[in-house]
């Protein structure tokens, strides 16, 4: 039978929730034997948690929160992080050297086999990427 996994976890939208979000992710693979690709997978979880912390949270007095949702098959994790700004769309940044930040979307789609962002009726936007976990997925 086809393997299909699914989990998801809302965060409230400060910054200490994107070590619990990458902690959740761990739990989440590991619970399903899915390895292979986890620092990968953790890294654009963070960097896509870290994202939806500093913009892309517009509740009252800042403190909305994100959604960071896990789907797995026999070859592909998905993972994407929605939060309440439809507006504030991801991109890639060309920073410069002295630049401390704005490379998260870069690192994405450096270790992700694909992503992307899709508005959410009435919610939002989620951020998504994709990962080959399965060897034989790439041929």
């Amino acid at each position: 039978m086809p393997r299909h996994e699914h989990a998801e976890h809302t965060f409230t939208a400060v910054p200490e929730s994107v070590a619990a979000a990458r902690s959740f992710t761990s739990r989440t693979l590991e619970s399903w034997e899915l390895t292979r690709r986890a620092d990968d997978i953790r890294l654009c979880v963070s960097e896509l948690a870290s994202n939806a912390v500093e913009h892309g949270t517009h509740a009252l007095g800042g403190r909305g929160a994100f959604l960071v949702r896990i789907d797995a098959d026999d070859s592909h994790v998905r993972v994407e992080v929605e939060d309440d700004d439809p507006l504030a769309t991801p991109c890639l940044n060309r920073s410069d050297k002295g630049d401390t930040g704005g490379r998260g979307m870069m690192i994405v789609a450096s270790l992700a086999t694909a992503w992307g962002f899709e508005t959410c009726a009435l919610t939002g936007k989620a951020v998504w990427s994709e990962f080959l976990t399965s060897p034989t997925a790439a041929s």
